[in-house]
């Protein structure tokens, strides 16, 4: 075994174990790499799908010393031929806690805990307490749950998403480059997240199918069963009803009705290990970077596109935007201190006495 005996070299450090610096062998060899560092890291991995099994698993193998998953889903039939953690699981059992079990059994060196909750009621400390989240969501309103917490604990957010044979990467530096705030989507690339809210005349053609699955469970008191040929014929008949009525032209099919209320992207396994890949590497390309150990490549702030059709990437940026209602120059934080057990109300009453006041059109909201 050759080992480099330079300076960054910490293979003789007394952090670690012989037992390690076995298993970890060739990354010893990298330039610029800090086993040490990595074993010392914490990372927050959101969502335990396709994406965070294999970031998961790609980090554990890594030797990051402590991994926190966090997923509110279960086990599906339908994520086994993607989610390798899940091999021997039970199906129904919580998707966070089987892949903290597998990941142990894999890597018995490092601390791996298990949330079966939402990104909402997750404790906060945990958030705090990460180098850097890893983002493995299929949702906008759970990336921008996501991205909350980002910005409000300055912490590197690694996002990740696929569809089909195509995916994306893309790291939010708080204040440094635009978190998701600073370009709000807009309502035609929200149209298949807002399902329950289409009521009335339907003012878009994909909101024929919309109301056709509302019409579904108001008769039969369940959701439909996207591989039920029976339900499909239902919202069907009633979408192109719809569609008729109102001019929308181009009838739907029954595969254009599956797509639109299973509400699932398609996924591949090579992509998601594509896009994984990518951002376990820039995970602890961060840890490296924020630690002053510049070797490992500075971390890319652009949003990167991968187009498994053609092998090609792609590189967007996204420059932040100063009014941003997130992370933009006029957005005030403030640091208040309450007593355990304390009202609501004090809350307000404290940030009163900052400058802040109510406004009288809207419902106060506390998030923690």
């Amino acid at each position: 075994m050759v080992i480099r005996m330079d300076k960054e070299s910490d293979f003789f450090t007394k952090g670690l174990t012989m037992e390690e610096k076995n298993l970890y062998d060739r990354q010893f060899r990298l330039e610029g790499w800090s086993q040490k560092l990595v074993k010392d890291s914490r990372v927050l991995i959101a969502g335990v799908g396709g994406l965070g099994c294999e970031t998961a698993k790609n980090l554990a193998m890594l030797g990051v010393g402590h991994l926190d998953l966090v997923d509110l889903d279960v086990i599906e039939h339908s994520n086994l031929n993607r989610q390798i953690l899940f091999a021997g699981a039970k199906m129904g059992e919580p998707k966070a806690i089987a892949a903290a079990r597998k990941l142990k059994e894999i890597n018995s060196n490092i601390i791996i805990k298990g949330y079966h909750t939402s990104l909402e009621r997750l404790n906060p400390a945990i958030y705090r307490a990460a180098d850097v989240i890893v983002g493995g969501l299929d949702s906008i309103n759970a990336r921008l749950n996501l991205n909350t917490q980002s910005v409000r604990f300055r912490k590197p957010l690694v996002d990740g998403g696929v569809s089909g044979y195509h995916g994306h990467v893309y790291t939010i530096f708080p204040y440094e480059n635009a978190c998701y705030e600073c370009y709000p989507v807009s309502e035609g690339e929200t149209d298949e997240m807002a399902a329950c809210t289409v009521v009335g005349i339907p003012r878009k053609r994909i909101h024929c199918v919309f109301k056709g699955a509302l019409a579904f469970k108001e008769k039969f008191d369940r959701d439909p069963n996207p591989k039920d040929i029976n339900d499909i014929n239902f919202i069907q008949k009633f979408a192109n009803n719809l569609v008729k009525e109102h001019n929308f032209l181009t009838e739907y099919s029954k595969g254009d009705i599956v797509k639109i209320i299973d509400r699932h992207d398609p996924g591949i396994i090579t992509i998601n290990a594509v896009i994984s890949a990518l951002q376990s590497h820039e995970t602890v390309k961060i840890l490296h970077w924020n630690n002053n150990q510049k070797g490992v490549g500075k971390p890319i702030k652009s949003y990167v596109v991968f187009n498994g059709i053609t092998m090609k990437f792609y590189h967007i940026e996204k420059p932040r935007n100063p009014q941003c209602s997130q992370c933009g120059k006029k957005v005030r934080r403030v640091t208040i201190k309450l007593r355990s057990h304390s009202p609501c109300m004090n809350i307000f009453n404290l940030l009163k006495k900052n400058g802040f006041e109510l406004d009288p059109d809207l419902e106060p909201v506390i998030t923690l």
